[in-house]
């Protein structure tokens, strides 16, 4: 997926994600060998659930997550146990997903087993509407600060306007939520960025990236995220409708003269070009042709309780005492 990111200037500093060499790595689960790169993640899905109706949202056409089925919570620690053990040794990151993980009651638990068990979370995916919702007499996002350990926390917005927001997210989520989200997270040090898909309805060109970038700047709201939607093969309509080539704004960038080219960084995933505009950093990652495919890039934790491999789909651990 290819992605523009606006960002602090000190951000500059921080470039790590995908521009060093990796290693590859052996893991065996149950006699078998799988190969995987040394900066894989493990993505946990907490929930299938979600409040919105996002019709770009990736679960819509992944077969695999739609075909999970419901178990019990404790059959679904149960299985999460296993996969900590599995990497128990290994400096693997985790990514927290749903559906919308704050609006399931697994959620801090998960917190505190991954914390307990000496696991970071990279990336706490979220469209914002239960932050604020209590668990244990505390809102979920004091539970995030307090288990100290996620990297970052994603926020899916679409759009400026709230009421174009909701048409295309489904959820209720005015600019006050947000702003109340990232005073709190400012407050607190957490690491917090908005997230944005770009599409014919919504933002679709560099002046609405810019528009949506200076709009949540007044709102110290430092990092902010671009990303395209992906070809799938089995898009619906409005999916290939409002898809917008994310090549020609990385046209714009290039050419602006408001943007300060600073340099290139190459990884094993992406070409990054790094800009400056004004206050801020912007990168540009442009993604590779996918390497070797036996080679895990991606480990995935379902509601379901399996682990897969994210690319290949190739299970590694079969959940059992599934329910309906």
């Amino acid at each position: 997926m290819n992605i523009i990111k606006f960002s602090d200037i000190d951000d500059l500093k921080k470039e790590t994600n995908n521009v060093e060499v990796y290693d590859i790595l052996d893991l065996k689960v149950d006699d078998k060998i799988y190969k995987y790169y040394s900066n894989a993640q493990i993505s946990i899905y907490v929930t299938k659930k979600c409040n919105g109706s996002c019709y770009f949202c990736m679960n819509n056409y992944q077969k695999r997550f739609l075909d999970c089925k419901n178990i019990s919570e404790n059959d679904y620690f149960y299985h999460l146990d296993k996969v900590l053990n599995i990497f128990k040794d290994r400096k693997i990151p985790f990514t927290i997903t749903g559906g919308e993980a704050t609006k399931d009651e697994k959620l801090v638990p998960i917190l505190r087993k991954l914390r307990e068990s000496g696991f970071k979370s990279r990336t706490f995916a979220t469209n914002g509407t239960g932050l604020f919702d209590y668990y244990e007499n505390k809102p979920i996002i004091v539970h995030l600060k307090d288990n100290d350990i996620i990297n970052n926390i994603n926020i899916s917005r679409m759009v400026v306007d709230d009421n174009l927001n909701k048409k295309i997210m489904g959820i209720n989520q005015s600019n006050q939520d947000i702003n109340r989200i990232f005073t709190f997270g400012n407050i607190n040090n957490m690491d917090m960025r908005l997230s944005c898909i770009l599409q014919k309805c919504g933002v679709k060109n560099l002046n609405d990236i810019l528009d949506f970038v200076n709009f949540y700047d007044n709102m110290n709201i430092n990092t902010v995220m671009f990303r395209e939607l992906i070809d799938l093969n089995n898009m619906c309509k409005k999916y290939k409708e409002q898809k917008i080539d994310i090549n020609k704004i990385f046209e714009e960038i290039n050419n602006n003269k408001d943007f300060k080219y600073i340099r290139t960084l190459e990884g094993m995933y992406y070409t990054v070009k790094v800009y400056k505009y004004k206050n801020k950093i912007v990168k540009c990652y442009k993604e590779k042709k996918k390497n070797n495919s036996d080679i895990i890039k991606e480990f995935v934790f379902y509601p379901d309780g399996s682990l897969d491999s994210g690319f290949n789909n190739k299970t590694i651990l079969k959940a059992k005492e599934v329910i309906k």
